[in-house]
C-alpha cells in the first residue's frame, strides 16, 4: 500500500458515529444488551472466540471491549486477565467479574502495564480512532507479545447478507426501522480498513478466515494476529497526527 493511500485512511480518523433515529436511541442500550445475550448471536460468533490464540495458556492477557464477558468461558483463567470496557452496564451484575484482575475504561489507564496477549472479539470494527488504538496497544505489548483480534468481514457480501437475515428482517418488523441504522452507527470500520492499518503499524500479520468458504468474500469472520510493531511507520503516524 502506498504512503498516500495509508495516509488517506489515517486522516479519516477519529470518525464520528452516524446518529441513530430518536426512537432507536432511546432503547439502544437495552437492544445492545439483548443482542449480546441472544442465542443466535452467541451461536454465530463461536468461531470468533475459538480462533483466538493461546486461550489455554497462562500468559498475561488484556481483553479489549470485553462487553458482557462472554469470551471468558473460552479461556483458562488461571492467569492475570485484565479487561478494557467503558460500558459498565454490560458487565455490572455478571458473576464472571470475579475472574477479572483489573477493569479499565481505556488503554491510557493501563499505566506501566505490559501484556503477552492483547485480544478482542468483534471490537475493532467499532473503534472510532483505530489508528490511535493500534499505536497505544503497541506500547502495552511486552517484547514477545502479540495481538489476536476477531472481526466480522464487514464490507463483504456473506457478512452483509448474514446480519440482514439474522437481525435485519425481525428488527424492521418489530421497530419499523432498517437495521442499517445500527450497523452504520456501530460498525464504523470495514475489514479492509482494519487490515490495511494493522499492516501499516505491525510487521508480522497473519489472517485466517472462517466458514463457510475461508476467504474474505465468502466468510462471516476473520481473525487477525500480529506482532512486532513497525516503529518507522509508527513515527510516520505520530507525525501525521501532530499536524491535525
Amino acid at each position: 500500500m502506498t504512503n498516500s493511500s495509508i495516509r488517506s485512511i489515517i486522516e479519516k480518523f477519529p470518525k464520528k458515529r452516524p446518529p441513530l433515529p430518536n426512537k432507536i436511541k432511546k432503547i439502544f442500550d437495552k437492544l445492545y444488551l439483548k443482542n449480546r445475550h441472544s442465542f443466535l448471536s452467541q451461536l454465530s460468533e463461536r468461531w470468533l472466540h475459538y480462533i483466538i490464540k493461546d486461550r489455554n495458556s497462562n500468559k498475561r492477557t488484556l481483553e479489549i471491549g470485553a462487553g458482557t464477558l462472554n469470551h471468558l468461558e473460552y479461556e483458562n483463567l488461571d492467569k492475570v486477565y485484565d479487561i478494557i470496557e467503558p460500558k459498565k452496564f454490560l458487565f455490572k451484575n455478571n458473576l464472571n467479574k470475579k475472574f477479572i484482575n483489573k477493569i479499565y475504561k481505556n488503554l491510557k489507564k493501563c499505566k506501566n502495564l505490559y501484556y503477552e496477549r492483547i485480544i478482542s472479539c468483534a471490537v475493532l470494527e467499532h473503534h472510532t480512532n483505530l489508528p490511535e488504538f493500534l499505536y497505544l496497544s503497541s506500547i502495552k505489548m511486552n517484547k514477545k507479545g502479540y495481538q489476536s483480534h476477531s472481526v466480522p468481514c464487514e464490507g463483504y457480501p456473506t457478512w452483509d447478507l448474514t446480519w440482514f437475515l439474522i437481525n435485519g428482517i425481525i428488527f424492521k418488523i418489530k421497530y419499523g426501522y432498517s437495521f442499517k441504522h445500527i450497523m452504520r452507527h456501530e460498525h464504523v470500520n470495514n475489514l479492509d480498513e482494519i487490515t490495511d492499518l494493522i499492516k501499516f503499524f505491525y510487521k508480522n500479520v497473519r489472517i485466517k478466515y472462517s466458514y463457510p468458504f475461508f476467504n474474505k468474500y465468502l466468510s462471516f469472520y476473520a481473525n487477525i494476529e500480529f506482532d512486532e510493531p513497525n516503529n518507522k511507520n509508527i513515527k510516520k503516524y505520530l507525525k501525521i497526527r501532530s499536524k491535525k
